[in-house]
């Protein structure tokens, strides 16, 4: 049965078997030629020439697959991800839709009930009623007010609101009054923090390939700190709209550090592991303790509190940490590669030799730069199609878990339960990534994903109680999501060398925030049919299920170091002999 689905697969996606000798002299273009210049030969006297995964990695080989240093390393970034998850969703319990009404005038005595009915119309909360006497304004409670003059009354927009606080307080609606006119600030809110996301993690990116992963790490990790008190005790809405975008910057730039140092250490073998089993199951656990603290802590600014303070014990864990050997082997640290390699050995238990730096450092000392994400062929059409795969699981994803549809369910619960179906993505890729790749698992959980969110279209509205179907829908949408995200994490590392691998996980990251941007607008289209915002997010998601078909498989596959070898390994391992 497992070679007849194996056939199947590779007859339907066009995946060619691995190659183990190459016949063909395949020429690369030279980096830095763009699309013209010299080219070297892959295998100047035409002879087999075996992949690279075959080359030993020297880095594996002295620390091991896995091992006590690299099990504590991968347990300490997925118990970071709760704080993170919590600074990604938090905005659904910080600007709740609340219920509100026009203040009532000081030295008025009447109950909220009868203050609402005699003040406003009853589906109208942003004016009150007013009558007109000459050039003075009489309120109802001068007892001009009788049930005939309600009809003739004018009405006046409201100054001031007071807000339900049975559930929520201190949100930001009802801190500054974000309603009525001022209604789609809480929108732009998320949009400027989901900015601050992109623009964090690709400034992260940059920066862990240039000074190293450590250091960058626990800069992000400070910044994250600060920004959140900062979010806590602003007293105006532009400076918490500032820090919030601080806080984005800070959360998403730490999480795409952790996961390349992470699997720079660790053999192939466990890379879907600890990226999904891990890392992701840290995010779910994030997920869904979030509902069960905002209703414990219903003021917003105790909620910021928490969250921001809850990074700090991972600065002393990450503090105790060593920089990713590999990375220092890619830059040329062979001395202090050397020593950090011999304390993860003691630390391992492992008293094998470390083996030769020093021609490695001869021949992977590289730098890179974003621009190098678009130089060659081979890296540049990975770089595209794995940005749009981002962009759209961005959209799908934040826009199902902040936008779903509630039907006047209780919020608490339909945020646990979107987060509950994601307990079994973080247990069954890992299985299905070992065993049947990355390429096709991303494809055929995009494609998925996409024709079940597209199929609430086809639901009728107002014919099952709460909606179910469309709901179970949407969570089953949602489940797929993030099946995605590890799978997306651990395919984007494992796709790029060593000297641009942060930069592309900063840039593919940086895309999915763009579309999680646009999530908002989308889902503000609601107000035509509920429907219409999660169709179009499984269209997005299904063409880009479908485009994903270009990328080669990395599975059981040595990462490449240089840009050199990143270009070999791809042209060798391109499943579109096409293009």
């Amino acid at each position: 049965l497992d070679s007849l689905l194996q056939e199947i697969f590779q007859i339907l996606f066009r995946i060619r078997p691995r190659p183990e000798v190459c016949m063909v002299v395949q020429r690369v273009p030279v980096l830095g030629g763009g699309g013209g210049g010299d080219s070297f030969p892959l295998d100047e006297q035409k002879r087999p020439t075996p992949d690279p995964e075959e080359k030993k990695d020297v880095i594996i080989e002295a620390v091991g697959d896995i091992g006590r240093y690299q099990l504590m390393v991968g347990l300490i970034f997925a118990l970071m991800e709760v704080p993170h998850g919590w600074c990604m969703l938090l905005h659904k319990f910080i600007s709740p839709k609340v219920d509100f009404w026009c203040s009532m005038p000081a030295g008025l005595n009447y109950s909220v009930s009868e203050w609402r009915n005699l003040s406003s119309p009853a589906d109208d909360s942003c004016n009150m009623y007013s009558w007109h006497s000459g050039n003075s304004t009489l309120d109802i409670a001068d007892n001009y007010w009788s049930p005939g003059s309600l009809e003739n009354a004018s009405l006046s927009a409201c100054t001031s609101w007071d807000f339900d606080e049975t559930s929520f307080q201190n949100t930001i609606i009802q801190k500054w009054d974000l309603v009525c006119g001022r209604r789609l600030l809480p929108s732009m809110a998320s949009t400027v923090f989901f900015a601050g996301t992109g623009v964090g993690v690709f400034i992260a990116g940059v920066l862990a390939d240039k000074f190293g992963r450590r250091n960058v790490l626990l800069l992000f990790i400070g910044l994250f700190f600060l920004s959140g008190l900062l979010c806590s005790f602003s007293p105006y809405f532009e400076l918490w709209v500032i820090a919030r975008f601080m806080w984005g910057a800070a959360t998403l730039g730490i999480r795409s550090i952790k996961i390349v140092m992470s699997l720079e250490m660790i053999g192939s073998n466990w890379r879907a592991i600890i990226c999904v089993a891990f890392i992701e199951g840290g995010w779910t656990l994030g997920y869904l303790t979030l509902p069960l603290v905002s209703w414990l802590i219903t003021n917003a600014f105790y909620l910021q509190l928490l969250v921001s303070v809850s990074v700090v014990p991972a600065f002393a864990f990450v503090y105790m940490l060593h920089e990713s050997p590999r990375w220092l082997l890619a830059t040329g640290n062979t001395q202090e590669c050397r020593e950090t390699l011999r304390k993860i050995q003691s630390y391992n238990k492992r008293g094998n030799e470390i083996p030769d730096l020093e021609g490695k450092d001869k021949e992977k000392k590289a730098e890179g730069n974003f621009l190098d994400l678009f130089m060659t062929p081979m890296i540049r059409r990975n770089t595209i199609v794995i940005s749009l795969a981002w962009f759209a699981l961005g959209m799908l994803y934040f826009g199902l878990s902040l936008h779903m549809p509630e039907f006047n369910a209780n919020i608490y619960l339909i945020f646990f339960l979107a987060g509950l179906v994601e307990v079994p993505a973080d247990v069954i890729p890992f299985i299905l990534l070992n065993r049947f790749g990355r390429r096709l698992n991303l494809v055929i959980h995009y494609v998925l994903g996409g024709l079940l969110c597209m199929a609430t279209a086809a639901v009728p509205l107002g014919v099952y109680a709460y909606e179910w179907p469309i709901v179970v829908l949407a969570m089953c949408g949602k489940y797929i999501s993030q099946v995605c995200w590890g799978i997306v994490y651990l395919y984007t590392t494992e796709l790029f060398p060593t000297v641009v691998r942060s930069v592309a996980l900063s840039f593919a990251c940086s895309m999915a925030r763009l579309g999680s941007m646009l999530a908002p607008f989308i889902a503000s289209l609601a107000y035509i049919d509920p429907i219409l915002p999660i169709f179009i997010f499984g269209s997005i998601t299904f063409l880009a299920g479908l485009q994903a078909v270009f990328l080669p498989e990395t599975n059981k596959k040595k990462l490449p170091d240089t840009l050199e070898e990143g270009e070999r390994f791809f042209v060798i391992n391109n499943p579109m002999k096409c293009c």
